[in-house]
């Protein structure tokens, strides 16, 4: 959130992008304009489209044959985006248009070498010789054994008598003004007598803070044992609610109310009612230990779930299917906009209870609307409306302001004569005649002149007569009408004068005044303004514009009160503000502020701070302003109806991030933010039709997103049935491909074996309170003795990108440089987060670090969280016994090679695989499994180095290796990106990615048709690796001595230990992955020295630096014993 003021902010010119083949820039295509159709149409074919693909079964749709050309070269067009295919047919009225789903496929490239140093070389061949496999390890086989998960206080604790409320007064009353106080007995009845009751509850309701409390006081007068358990979606939400909770307990947190989060826990055992997020109440649910628990437990409140999000869904499947057996517990579900019929169907029509909010009448106006009534840019619109008008006229035999319809020839041409002579003379005598024809009467005082269509009050404006102003506008002059080139008299007092007292007098009274948006439209007239402006914007992009439009309508002519914008995401917040920049009047007038999720700010509650008086405050922001946050002086919301949300593709393992429309529950709580403290208005920029054809509800998380962790908790919960029968439980059951590729994957990493059963590696990473992808790599990081390292990655990866997104655009090619300089030539974006969190620990005090970010482009509060996120995760790894503080396995012994950064890399391979992709040099693309060409994020360091080795224009594209491997990748327009990318070596490629267990005789193929001295490795079905043959099975077999010593590390990780014939097979590994990136070149040593910098332990910081490629390897010491 960047709060920024009006004036010369963006007059810097945008800096141009490079074009490098593989980094994304500019993919959109060259100079063809979209197809612009109309609105209904527009609706029509995307539900079609949306509906093909949803079924699975499905392979080709064929439109009707009513279509125009117009309309089947926006089909063409719109499903480029959709991974469709689509073809015409036939000829003349039987012409017709069919759609196709493309088939899923590997890939093709060319063949992928794999060529080693001597001293590599040397090095294999000597493991492969004196190392033997033990060959008895298959993850297939590998069940659940020794290892035995740690419950929680959450999960032992035995309800007790709560203690009595010792609230304040003053509090006492504040809480029984909430609305839900009045339905305080009917809820404790209904939750008595039933197990599971809906509590729907406008925003400002009080169910939040209010029901749990009910229930504990309840307990409390009876003196009977509760022990409830309160779910919020967010981690910020459990705090929050759980501190505020106790301030009106008037009683210390963690006492007899507490609360736990990942990693973070204030409870004890006496507490009675604990807030978690929806993540930990599921793990308590997993495994054997379920029975326990519930016994243990009276009540569990589920709120905010008409948010959907996948762990809430997942919950009430696991619910649903215990509450039989466990009759005594109690379940609530909360909301504000909750789908009741549909949650109320799926728990055997249980009952529910509508708790109305505190709201204020919010007036709404949609597009038709706003095209009508606001004077807009657009050329087409204007000349629509002016038709409209003059049919309006002509249909009525009047003009629009009715003023002249009682009015003989006679006495339209007196008052045309005298408005003539007051615009003539340069003396305001002339008005007193058209005063008095007022007074008796005869004219209207908002009479315009035939021609021009100018008012006495236009003209008075217009020659600066503040004393005829003012008379005119207390006799009831109207000033909101426009003369013929659609100028009002505060335009006229504005053009001529400037900002003179005329002008401030208009101004108050159009404050003061309700805006003509009464005039109404017939449905055809708003039909033909729609399809003017459809076909001439069309609604695919947000339309800055008219956004503008209306922020100046309303800061013109409506009284004072914050105006909020919700756009889709940052590039639309950032045009939108430099163009509000643009054609702002008057700089001191307005004060802009932007949020958004991951913009730096210097001080966080600088929106909710009131502005001058004067001063008009306008938020540009995404949906993090629908329910997140609230801001009481907003009285007028403007509503594009557009929000940025992701959604995966299970079949290529691809996300995309797009704009699209809102749900109308979403555009119901976006309304909302006008009417907290006083009447405000809402204006839709999307018709009334659109309205209607939106979803009611979000889209459920479950169908749009990995399902990794959530197939991994259902096979921990479910007993007799499989995971895709368990899911098909939910409320909205995901598609079985999405189920079946989770499971594949959780099957490849180890997670699961071939019959769904949970492995020993499958059990620890379901305990660990990260995602899976992540635990692989500290499991590996501690095997690998490269701890430190990857433990910071992971909290890194958590967290999400500790970069912030520069407010200017002048400030984009500086946080570029920033990047480069800490990547040096590491070409590793994961090397670049490890430098800029180092620079960021050494940097004291606290001022100063934020110094550090305001000037290399860093989040100071998203450091803050993964210096947290890294001691608490090392603190429950300690808990949990697989990581030592001492000795054998202890914090220096699982850091001897944390200085590597070769090795560290194979730990991050190993946890983002299959998240890999290829340089192929002849074609000089870069493919993954299922994409033909890939690019790599503008913000990458890896897309930076690339650019830089492009000397010319007819440079090749320069890696120095051909692997990349990548956290995300995610479609963006027509092409797909990757973010946060490392460049590994083919070796690590080789031991790392694919399954644990490989079979010799099926992966190691013979070359046909070549070298007879060559063969390749088949990694998986895409991976293939040429090799000198004596060579291929002293890889595989180096592979299969790394796997074997993974697979027993995790029968019992906290008693395991390396042998000195394991520990010498890791040091060679980390010594074979070292020389190969130092012959490619790469950065592949961090200085450091072991520690995190923990606050409590004896350990040192840890630093990072990189030594570059030039200088020989250093042997490594001998290991302590």
């Amino acid at each position: 959130m960047d709060e920024l003021t009006c004036g010369g902010l963006f007059a810097q010119a945008q800096a141009s992008g490079h074009a490098a083949l593989p980094v994304a820039g500019k993919m959109a295509s060259k100079g063809k304009a979209s197809v612009k159709i109309e609105e209904d149409m527009r609706i029509f074919i995307h539900r079609q489209i949306d509906l093909f693909l949803q079924d699975e079964h499905q392979t080709e749709f064929d439109f009707p044959t009513n279509l125009t050309n117009q309309h089947r070269a926006y089909i063409h067009d719109y499903v480029k985006n959709k991974r469709l295919k689509s073809k015409s047919h036939g000829k003349g009225d039987g012409r017709y248009l069919s759609i196709y789903k493309t088939s899923i496929a590997a890939v093709t490239h060319e063949d992928a070498i794999l060529s080693l140093t001597p001293q590599s070389s040397k090095l294999l061949l000597e493991v492969q010789k004196g190392y033997n496999s033990d060959g008895s390890r298959d993850v297939g086989a590998k069940k659940h054994n020794a290892y035995r998960p740690h419950s929680t206080y959450l999960a032992s604790v035995s309800p007790t008598v709560p203690p009595p409320l010792r609230g304040l007064a003053n509090v006492l009353e504040e809480r029984k003004r909430l609305p839900i106080a009045q339905f305080h007995d009917i809820i404790l009845k209904c939750a008595h007598q039933n197990q599971v009751l809906i509590i729907s509850g406008n925003t400002g309701s009080g169910k939040t803070t209010q029901v749990p409390q009910f229930i504990m006081e309840a307990a409390a007068q009876k003196n009977s044992p509760c022990k409830i358990i309160c779910t919020q979606p967010r981690r910020i939400s459990v705090v929050t609610v759980a501190e505020r909770v106790c301030v009106e307990r008037n009683e210390p947190l963690g006492e007899t109310v507490g609360y736990q989060i990942r990693l973070e826990s204030r409870v004890k055992r006496t507490t009675n009612l604990v807030f978690c997020t929806n993540g930990i109440l599921l793990r308590c649910l997993m495994g054997k230990c379920v029975s326990k628990f519930l016994k243990n437990i009276t009540h569990i409140i589920i709120d905010e779930v008409h948010e959907r999000d996948q762990y809430s869904d997942f919950l009430l499947i696991a619910l649903k299917d215990n509450l039989s057996s466990h009759p005594h517990v109690k379940v609530i579900l909360m909301s504000a906009t909750i789908e009741s019929n549909t949650f109320s169907n799926y728990f055997n029509s249980c009952p529910v209870i509508e708790i109305p909010g505190r709201l204020f009448p919010i007036q709404s106006f949609y597009l038709e609307d706003v095209l009508f009534n606001i004077d807009t840019y657009n050329s087409s619109v204007k000349d629509v409306k002016r038709k409209i008008l003059i049919n309006m006229e002509q249909q009525y035999g009047r003009t629009h302001n009715s003023v002249t319809a009682n009015m003989d020839d006679e006495t339209i041409l007196l008052m045309n004569d005298i408005l003539e002579v007051c615009w003539i003379e340069n003396s305001p005598e002339g008005f007193y005649s058209f005063f008095a024809l007022v007074e008796e009467e005869i004219s209207s005082i908002d009479f315009q002149h035939t021609e021009t269509k100018m008012t006495a009050l236009m003209i008075a404006a217009a020659k600066g007569y503040t004393e005829i102003v003012q008379k005119l506008l207390n006799m009831g002059a109207n000033a909101f009408m426009k003369e013929k080139h659609n100028y009002t008299a505060y335009d006229w007092a504005c053009f001529v004068h400037g900002n003179s007292a005329c002008s401030e007098l208009l101004q108050s009274a159009l404050k003061q005044s309700e805006p003509p948006f009464s005039r109404s439209l017939t449905a055809n007239s708003a039909k033909l303004l729609l399809d003017a402006y459809h076909t001439s914007v069309g609604d695919e992009k947000i339309d800055h514009n008219l956004i503008v439009d209306v922020i100046s309508y309303i800061c013109r002519s409506q009284p004072d009160g914050g105006i909020l914008v919700f756009l889709p995401g940052y590039e639309d917040i950032q045009e939108q503000f430099e163009l509000l920049m643009n054609r702002v009047s008057s700089s001191n007038l307005v004060k802009v502020f932007m949020l958004h999720s991951k913009m730096q700010t210097i001080d966080q509650h600088s929106v909710f701070k009131p502005v001058p008086q004067g001063v008009r405050k306008i938020i540009l922001a995404t949906n993090i302003a629908e329910t997140s946050i609230t801001m009481d002086d907003v009285v007028y919301v403007v509503d594009s109806g557009k929000v940025k949300q992701k959604y995966y593709d299970s079949l290529t393992s691809t996300s995309s991030l797009a704009a699209t429309w809102i749900s109308q529950a979403c555009a119901t709580q976006r309304a909302g933010r006008a009417g907290r403290t006083k009447p405000g208005k809402c204006f839709r920029l999307y018709s009334r039709t659109r309205l209607g054809a939106l979803d009611q509800f979000t889209l459920p998380e479950i169908m749009r997103v990995p399902l990794n962790e959530i197939c991994l908790h259902a096979a921990l919960i479910t007993k007799d049935v499989s995971i895709h029968d368990f899911l098909n439980k939910a409320i909205q059951a995901p598609s079985a491909t999405s189920i079946k590729q989770s499971i594949r994957y959780l099957q490849k990493v180890g997670a699961l074996d071939d019959e769904e059963n949970v492995t020993d590696l499958g059990h620890i990473l379901a305990e660990l309170p990260v995602d899976a992808r992540l635990g692989k790599m500290l499991l590996y990081g501690i095997l690998l003795k490269c701890y430190e390292s990857v433990l910071l990655i992971v909290s890194i990866l958590s967290i999400n990108d500790i970069f912030v997104i520069p407010s200017f655009q002048g400030d984009k090619e500086k946080a570029k440089k920033v990047r480069r300089e800490l990547g040096e030539e590491s070409f590793s974006d994961c090397f670049c987060f490890l430098r800029a969190y180092q620079r960021w620990i050494d940097t004291r005090p606290t001022a100063k670090q934020r110094e550090l970010c305001n000037r290399m482009f860093l989040s100071h509060s998203k450091l803050t969280m993964v210096h947290d996120l890294r001691n608490k995760l090392h603190a429950h790894l300690c808990s949990i016994g697989v990581v030592k503080r001492y000795g054998p396995g202890g914090v220096e012994d699982i850091n001897e090679f944390s200085n590597n950064w070769s090795i560290v890399k194979g730990c991050l391979l190993v946890g983002l695989y299959p998240n890999v992709c290829y340089l192929e040099k002849y074609s000089k693309t870069m493919k993954t499994r299922f994409e033909k060409k890939i690019f790599i994020h503008p913000s990458s360091v890896v897309g930076e180095k690339t650019m830089k080795r492009m000397k010319d224009k007819d440079s090749t594209l320069w890696l120095p290796s051909e692997w990349i491997t990548f956290e995300e990748k995610y479609k963006s327009g027509r092409g797909s990106m990757i973010r946060c990318n490392t460049v590994v070596s083919p070796l690590s490629i080789a031991i790392f990615a694919g399954p644990l267990h490989l079979d010799e005789s099926e992966c190691l193929i013979e070359c046909e048709h070549t070298d007879a001295m060559k063969c390749k490795i088949a990694i998986d079905d895409w991976i293939n690796l040429t090799v000198e043959s004596k060579l291929a099975k002293a890889v595989l077999h180096t592979r299969r001595l790394m796997n074997e010593l993974f697979l027993k590390f995790i029968e019992n990780p906290r008693t395991h230990q390396l042998s000195a014939r394991d520990y010498a097979i890791v040091k060679c590994l980390a010594e074979l992955l070292l020389q190969e990136d130092h012959a490619l070149e790469l950065t592949n040593r961090l200085e450091s020295t072991v520690g995190a910098n923990r606050r409590g332990c004896k350990s040192q910081d840890f630093r990072w630096k990189s030594e570059g490629f030039k200088h020989n390897m250093p042997p490594y010491g001998v290991r302590k014993q």
